[in-house]
């Protein structure tokens, strides 16, 4: 199928269509083969692999959400949606990613995966309910289908969220659905149990406290709105612990709302930083996070909004550690620090070298939760991405900032070459000054 033929498949109200673009026909990209890497600018993050839509075949003309899975054995892979399937690709050695199977999906601009055990559930506007795939076997190099569920209509889907704890899965989205909520206590087969239509879901967070005010309570962060989210737009949280009595807990208006899209909580959970998909393009703004406070869940609070003054359009975010790794489309993948919700940006490689204009092209969605530290990230036009996040040299406590703290490191460890060389930066197995003067060059 053509890729102008997407503009015409589901979901015609979500402004991504109108900037649809081909897919960029390049050759694949390892490090192992140790060619020249690919011309895309970056800062402290290093390509180790880009497998271009082509890779997975030459039916696939758009790439969409992705997320990872690792294996009994440690062995790492990556998922992606694609326009006409799943991808699944093993990323063990980051440097040599390979394809290991692509299963077919109803056709869709929007695709979305996540994993629960030993299973990958993959929903699309495109229809077909929930996919259901086996990846039990995928050290082997087989994957397959087992099982799909389209039972609680309308069959779309828009995203689909699992609280791994409790074991459970939401269907979010789809024609202008809420939440359909599934237990996952047979892999294969998924039954319903609930939903919850009171506003249209587009993205969620569910989780389940084991400390606090809130333990053992399982909590749902929407971004929600009513007319498929554009009216009211904002964060709804919900207390879901009991499937038969869904409390609605709050609904937040952030500032100057456009279309709450996407948001993620901080490690510690209580941060909630939220992205809003159409205020980069609706109302100029430059790329901006909300940074929410929702230690108490019946009143959050706006604390701060961040911006790294980029114009492109900000759409996934996920948080580890002190970190956050944000997919904003023309600018590709943001790496922020964050400090106790004050958030700088320290690393970044961007996937659309053209510009970074406020459109729909671009990187989509990336994955921070290997074991190993690799990052992977899907894009609209270049396929699926594989990174390392690297060391910045002169970067002594591990902040990714380069400042005064890591000066007084080295300063501390004069001359203590070769029993403690933390202050080595050159390599010459002393601290001296050039390594203090190399500190300097790199300090923000």
């Amino acid at each position: 199928m053509h890729w102008l033929l997407l503009l015409f498949l589901f979901h015609e109200d979500d402004p991504k269509i109108l900037d649809r673009q081909p897919p960029v026909v390049s050759p694949s990209f390892r490090a192992i083969e140790q060619r020249g890497a690919p011309p895309f600018t970056s800062l402290n993050v290093t390509l180790a692999s880009w497998l271009p839509l082509a890779e997975f075949g030459a039916n696939h003309t758009s790439g969409a959400d992705c997320w990872g899975y690792t294996s009994p054995s440690g062995r790492e892979y990556a998922l992606i949606g694609l326009s006409h399937g799943t991808g699944f690709v093993e990323i063990s050695n980051p440097d040599n990613a390979q394809v290991i199977e692509v299963l077919p999906s109803p056709v869709s601009l929007w695709r979305d995966v996540k994993t629960y055990g030993d299973r990958a559930y993959a929903v699309s506007e495109g229809g077909g309910g929930i996919q259901i795939f086996d990846l039990s076997q995928i050290d082997s190099g087989v994957v397959v289908q087992s099982g799909t569920v389209d039972d609680v209509p309308p069959n779309k889907t828009h995203n689909v969220a699992i609280n791994e704890t409790s074991g459970f899965l939401y269907r979010c989205g789809g024609s202008g659905q809420g939440l359909r909520i599934y237990s996952l206590a047979t892999p294969d087969t998924p039954v319903f149990v609930n939903s919850w239509s009171f506003r249209y879901v587009h993205d969620a967070q569910i989780v389940t406290y084991t400390s606090g005010p809130y333990a053992g309570r399982e909590i749902a962060f929407l971004c929600a709105g009513f007319n498929n989210g554009n009216t009211q737009t904002g964060l709804t949280i919900l207390d879901v612990t009991d499937k038969n009595n869904i409390l609605e807990l709050t609904h937040f208006f952030y500032s100057t709302p456009a279309y709450s899209h996407q948001g993620w909580l901080s490690p510690d959970r209580t941060r909630f930083y939220l992205n809003d998909e159409l205020d980069e393009q609706f109302q100029s703004t430059t790329t901006t996070t909300r940074v929410v406070n929702v230690e108490d869940l019946s009143q959050p609070v706006e604390e701060a909004s961040f911006t790294n003054g980029n114009s492109a359009i900000d759409h996934n975010l996920y948080t580890k550690d002190d970190f956050i790794y944000a997919a904003n489309y023309r600018s590709g993948l943001r790496i922020y620090r964050n400090n106790a919700g004050t958030l700088s940006e320290i690393a970044f490689f961007d996937t659309y070298p053209t510009d970074d204009q406020a459109n729909f092209n671009g990187l989509w969605s990336s994955y921070p939760y290997f074991p190993s530290g690799t990052i992977i990230g899907s894009d609209l036009e270049r396929g699926l991405f594989v990174w390392r996040f690297e060391p910045v040299s002169g970067d002594l406590n591990g902040d990714y900032i380069v400042d005064e703290s890591d000066l007084q490191l080295a300063s501390e460890s004069w001359h203590q070459c070769p029993s403690n060389c933390v202050g080595d930066i050159n390599g010459n197995l002393q601290v001296e000054v050039l390594d203090l003067t190399g500190i300097i060059n790199q300090m923000q």
